[in-house]
């Protein structure tokens, strides 16, 4: 069944979006299939094996998590309520984004506090929750599996994800789950060297992304740029 996300994804000539893109092998706006940067002493088929799942969902940073729309919701309504929501928005950077390891997977995150960033993930999470349809006892059942905290277990029931509130960390995905070693250590490398970028990273709008079947390959639908 089709599924809704709506994440911050960079703009299309922003410099970390084409990385971001030629990092995990996929542009999720386009459809397009891209070669992965090269790394040095690490197969282009273990590389593509270990990005699977991230390149699947595409580079984003989760605001409001993935769900399907609740009896007598629409696309269009999801829609022009996001558009009416970017209206009252600010832009504003991210400070000193870097690659990082959060658990056992890689992901480019901002250093030190983030207010504003964490403000704007749970006015997403609230503002946007009525056209979320309750989780069904499989959906359930799949999360309650990832070994969460009882904190986490009462945000995944209230909000259908268990990383939001005090719990969120804003994060773009770039490498599957990895055991500790060389190969590790080599991926590690390999993202920092690809992701030095002179740019700030900017969050100016939310996107807009839509899973049209389960295990399908998420799609940017629209970015809705803040005024």
């Amino acid at each position: 069944m089709t599924r809704y996300a709506l994440y911050f994804a960079p703009d299309r000539e922003s410099p970390w979006w084409q990385a971001g893109c030629e990092w995990l092998g996929r542009d999720p706006e386009t459809a397009e299939i891209l070669p992965q940067t090269a790394i040095d002493g690490l197969a282009p088929s273990v590389q593509h094996s270990l990005t699977r799942d991230a390149r699947r969902y595409g580079f984003h940073a989760t605001l409001k998590a993935p769900f399907r729309l609740a009896d007598g919701k629409t696309l269009a309504g999801l829609e022009l309520e996001l558009t009416e929501f970017c209206e009252q928005q600010n832009r504003f950077n991210i400070c000193g984004p870097s690659i990082q390891w959060m658990g056992d997977f890689l992901a480019l995150r901002p250093t030190g506090d983030q207010p504003a960033l964490n403000d704007l993930a749970f006015s997403c999470v609230r503002h946007f929750d009525h056209f979320r349809a309750p989780m069904n006892q499989a959906e359930l059942t799949r999360r309650q599996q990832h070994g969460l905290s009882a904190r986490q277990l009462a945000l995944l029931q209230r909000w259908g994800y268990p990383y939001v509130e005090e719990e969120f960390r804003f994060h773009m995905t770039l490498s599957d789950r990895l055991e500790a070693g060389p190969v590790a250590s080599r991926l590690y490398e390999a993202a920092v060297s690809h992701f030095q970028q002179t740019e700030p990273l900017i969050i100016d709008g939310i996107a807009l992304f839509m899973e049209a079947s389960a295990g399908g390959d998420f799609e940017l639908l629209t970015r809705i740029p803040f005024a």
